[in-house]
């Protein structure tokens, strides 16, 4: 090496290269100005050669070969112009055979950064709220040569490398740039689309972690992959704009498993699933989006990974389009409340514990499985908010579904004393979190007007529908898992144990309106390792019949719909006639948050196992009477009704079109002068089984109403007959 070139070299920060502990490569490796010469070091772990290919001002393009500084790999030229900006190196691997091995590539520390101070800053403080657009594996044109910007966050690390299938996997050969906050970033030119990566982590001590990205679009086999999708033509502006009833919201929960991510098979997937929720009178669909590390506990760790039976963006993109194309909404389900803690995910991601807490009272829940966040961290904040904003950007949903606020706002959620750590105030709310909660609500709500966000939470906290301004929390809706609890409880237990338990189906009518409430019957109640019928006691006909019976009355109960895929297709049809009978009675679809449309007329007959109610609005004509049968035997049930007229039975559980046995009632009823329920007039319904019958209250024409007049004055006025005429 000749002596002016050996008297640049920095031999101590060229050590700190080789053994791959270096956050500042930069300061050596690429090029440096050297008055009228340009100084370029580079590092090729185990190349025997290297020559650099460049052009010179004048326009001529030279290849010149580099100087071995290191025999490692470590190589370097002065090159006799100041400005060398377009060069490549080509590098010479010792062979297998008789032949060499040549690579030529570009160099990653010629490219200055990416990423500003300022969205440094915003970052730490919990504001940047598009960091997908800043983190992560971005492929790119910089300086005019096309590579990838690889951007990560891990303020503990001594050295962070990109590692791949284009580099062998060799932390040596990528040593990323530190920047301020704790960030790395490298910008490495190449085609490296569909190419599996990590970031390799060195501590103190030469402890080692491979680490997936955080803000990684696929995951392959428990890597990430760098992915870049064409655009995509969304054709769904009309239906962007359009304004949304929420009497019309009946929501069906689709399968996480539904979709192909095979194109000719995911157009399929599309066109079933439209035919199906078009035919049951679904008018949303909630979409299970996020890939769960744990499918059942519904863990998620890659946040930014599509499920893997979609596979990709665009076809998440052709799912909402053409559910859209058909006027139907799309909601999608998140997951911010922990996270999974395999090895390549976000548990103790940079060595410490970056996204969640250290201690385990705070930072791991009950069983163990999940990491649970610091919300009141900057960097959490903006990787959690830009997630969920992501998905409501970036793929037009019309909603959000935030799954496991439980878990979320409360410190003991599932723990035992001595188990959590209070609050500042000493009690169990967790106060930095729903700080987070509300704050994604406001920027939600910022992304479209109109926009739905609900809260899939098993608590009973209040506030959850308030609106901010009045120190609520902002959600649209919140799921009543309290009443589906209540109620599965009660319908698990055999009919002739039901007796004594009645008060969890009347019970929670005291609280039914306090928020604005969606009734979930999802595979969220299912038994692990269990099926749908498992959740009724009984032989077959019996389960069937539950079904068709707790279907029926969570849709006679106040309260927004949402129905598994798996509910629905069970019910063999009855979905679909129950959605046509809400959209079609006012007393169902408009009044779910007026307390006045629900009326009690028997929920105290504990023995007969029954209960029966109206649901109305302020024109009796919307009237309906619900007789529910919770019995295992065949009834005839008097039940009084608030008004005199005809009664018409609308729908039954146990039609046989539904898979009942066709007990019903097809005559009209006729109220009669009968005391019941404190009612002056009454009814009776034949009802089978384990059923319901609802029957729509229809008023006397004139006709009707005077027939009824003169046979009551018959009925309850002594008429004296005349005598005969005598007289001779």
């Amino acid at each position: 090496m000749n002596k002016k070139l050996y008297k640049l070299m920095n031999w101590a920060d060229i050590e700190e290269i080789i053994y791959s502990e270096c956050d500042h490569p930069q300061d050596l490796l690429g090029p440096h100005k050297h008055g009228s010469q340009t100084l370029i070091q580079a590092y090729f772990p185990g190349a025997k050669g290297c020559s650099i290919k460049w052009v010179s001002q004048s326009g001529n393009t030279t290849v010149s070969p580099m100087e071995i500084a290191d025999d490692d790999g470590y190589f370097a030229i002065l090159l006799p112009e100041k400005n060398v900006n377009n060069y490549t190196y080509k590098v010479t691997y010792e062979g297998e055979g008789i032949e060499d091995k040549v690579c030529f590539v570009g160099d990653p520390y010629r490219h200055g950064s990416v990423i500003k101070e300022a969205d440094i800053k915003k970052f730490e403080t919990g504001k940047l709220f598009n960091a997908q657009d800043y983190f992560g594996a971005h492929p790119m044109e910089l300086d005019g040569e096309a590579g990838v910007n690889f951007t990560l966050w891990a303020p503990s690390a001594l050295r962070v490398s990109v590692i791949g299938d284009f580099n062998g996997w060799d932390g040596r050969v990528y040593q990323m740039k530190r920047r301020s906050g704790g960030v790395f970033e490298l910008f490495i030119p190449g085609n490296f689309e569909n190419q599996k990566y990590q970031y390799e982590i060195k501590l103190k001590g030469d402890i080692i972690l491979k680490k997936n990205d955080p803000y990684a679009l696929r995951v392959e086999n428990g890597t990430s992959v760098i992915s870049e999708e064409r655009a995509f033509n969304w054709t769904d502006k009309a239906f962007m704009s359009r304004k949304k009833d929420p009497k019309d919201m009946l929501i069906y929960e689709v399968s996480y498993d539904r979709f192909s991510s095979n194109a000719k098979q995911l157009k399929k997937d599309i066109a079933n699933l439209i035919a199906e929720i078009k035919e049951s009178g679904y008018t949303c669909a909630l979409l299970s989006v996020q890939a769960y590390f744990e499918k059942r506990d519904k863990i998620c760790s890659n946040f930014y990974e599509i499920n893997p039976g979609i596979g990709f963006k665009n076809n998440l993109k052709m799912i909402v389009d053409a559910l859209h194309g058909q006027g139907i909404s799309v909601i999608f389900k998140w997951m911010p409340s922990g996270f999974g803690l395999e090895e390549a995910g976000l548990k103790r991601f940079d060595g410490t514990y970056l996204y969640e807490h250290a201690d385990p009272k705070q930072g791991l829940s009950k069983d163990g499985k999940r990491g649970l966040f610091q919300y009141g961290r900057g960097e959490v904040i903006s990787f959690l908010l830009s997630n969920g904003l992501y998905f409501l950007k970036e793929f037009h949903a019309d909603g959000i579904c935030v799954s496991g606020v439980a878990q979320m706002i409360y410190l003991d959620y599932g723990k035992g004393p001595g188990e959590w750590i209070p609050n500042i105030y000493g009690n169990n709310e967790n106060l930095e979190a729903i700080t987070f909660i509300k704050e994604f609500i406001k920027e939600a709500k910022a992304v479209r007007k109109g926009l739905c966000v609900m809260a899939e939470d098993s608590s009973a906290h209040q506030g959850m529908t308030v609106s901010q301004d009045l120190n609520g929390y902002g959600f649209d809706y919140k799921w009543n898992e309290g009443f589906i609890g209540e109620y599965f409880d009660y319908i698990s237990h055999d009919p002739i144990e039901r007796g004594g338990l009645q008060n969890k189906l009347t019970d929670e009518l005291v609280y039914s309106y306090a928020e604005k409430f969606i009734l979930p019957m999802t595979d969220e109640l299912l038994v692990k390792g269990g099926g749908l019928l498992d959740l009724f006691p009984g032989n077959e006909e019996q389960r069937l019949a539950s079904l068709r019976l707790s279907l029926c009355y969570s849709y006679l109960h106040p309260g927004y719909k949402l129905v598994s895929e798996s509910f629905s297709k069970a019910s063999e049809g009855l979905c679909a006639a129950l959605n046509k009978l809400y959209i079609s009675e006012p007393a169902l679809s408009s009044e779910n948050e007026n307390p006045e449309s629900f009326e009690w007329l028997s929920n105290l007959n504990r023995e007969g196992c029954y209960v029966s109610f109206v649901r109305k609005t302020d024109d009796p004509e919307d009237m309906i009477v619900c007789v529910a049968n919770f019995a295992g035997i065949e009834q005839t049930i008097q039940t009084g009704v608030p008004y005199e007229g005809k009664y018409k039975e609308i729908l039954n559980t146990d039609y046989k079109i539904f898979g009942g046995s066709g007990i019903a009632n097809p005559q009209i009823k006729r109220a009669i002068d009968n005391q019941s329920d404190g009612r002056a007039q009454s009814i009776t319904v034949k009802i089978a089984p384990l059923s319901v019958s609802v029957l729509k209250f229809i008023p006397y024409t004139e006709t009707e109403l005077a027939k009824v007049i003169e046979e009551r004055i018959r009925r309850n006025t002594p008429i004296k007959k005349s005598k005969k005429n005598t007289t001779k």
